[in-house]
């Protein structure tokens, strides 16, 4: 895309749903944390890191709400179907694995939606989540082991 290509802005409608789906996933994605904690010994350098993690997925539903109720909409009370997913998988890298694949289509979906939200909040607040689930999942790919 050229700096010469139009790209339209998203409507409220559509921003409110985009941001009810980040919704429901981060709410999953911070249930399977809070799971996925209880396989590590608690104060643990990996208990530390995966908690932190938790704690951002958590404070981003926290944001996302307060975003979709500035748009005059009601959040989303539902949680995505990744949860039963993440917890039907065994062992502990495979699910840091399929964590780190839910963690990128969040990334993805925000970037992809990017280019159509105007300035503002809703796009401030989704550069900040995008930037921080990239570094999450740098966080979790220190946790696997290294494939040689």
């Amino acid at each position: 895309m050229s700096e010469f290509d139009r790209v339209e802005d998203m409507g409220d409608e559509e921003r409110v749903a985009l941001l009810n789906t980040l919704l429901e996933a981060e709410r999953a994605g911070a249930k399977v944390l809070a799971a996925f904690l209880d396989e590590y010994d608690a104060g643990s350098d990996a208990w530390r890191t995966l908690r932190q993690v938790q704690r951002d997925e958590a404070e981003n539903c926290a944001i996302l709400m307060g975003l979709i109720r500035g748009l005059g909409a009601r959040p989303s009370a539902v949680t995505g179907d990744f949860v039963g997913k993440a917890l039907a998988i065994e062992g502990k890298e495979a699910r840091l694995a399929f964590l780190n694949r839910g963690q990128g289509w969040v990334a993805r979906t925000i970037r992809q939606a990017l280019p159509r939200l105007p300035a503002g909040s809703v796009r401030d607040a989704l550069e900040s989540m995008h930037d921080s689930h990239v570094a999450n999942i740098a966080l979790c790919d220190a946790l696997l082991p290294k494939q040689q």
